[in-house]
């Protein structure tokens, strides 16, 4: 029995490992991308027009 207590922990400590390891890679944004998003919204609202939003999307391509 006092195999399976064993079995228990090790697997226990294997599993927190995994979630400590999968929660630090969380994804890093660059301004870039932060940019575009608020460019799309702004296009999905009609706050600016087709040539707008493709004159903004190239300048900031541009500064990556």
């Amino acid at each position: 029995m006092d195999y399976n207590w064993d079995f228990l922990i090790i697997f226990g400590v294997i599993i927190l490992g995994v979630f400590i390891y999968a929660g630090g890679k969380k994804i890093k944004r660059t301004k870039s991308s932060k940019a575009m998003d608020v460019l799309d919204e702004r296009y999905a609202k009609g706050e600016i027009t087709k040539e707008e939003y493709e004159e903004i999307k190239q300048t900031i391509g541009s500064k990556k």
